[in-house]
């Protein structure tokens, strides 16, 4: 796989599924912290479709903060 290749792709934090931050619906929750569109939903985020944004955030309060 090409460097540029993994740039595009990340991993959910809670079901390891892969998804393309870029392209697909999933929620950044942090710089290098992704969940995809089913985890990020059943954690209570909602999607507006119209205009391809997160209304609300899903829950990520026991997720582990960084400090950079």
């Amino acid at each position: 796989m090409h460097r540029s290749e993994t740039l595009e792709f990340a991993t959910c934090v809670i079901c390891g599924a892969e998804i393309a931050p870029a392209r697909d619906r999933g929620y950044a929750a942090g710089p290098d912290t992704f969940l995809c569109f089913a985890c990020a939903t059943e954690r209570g985020g909602t999607w507006d479709e119209l205009h391809d944004r997160w209304l609300e955030a899903p829950d990520t309060r026991d997720f582990p903060m960084r400090e950079d």
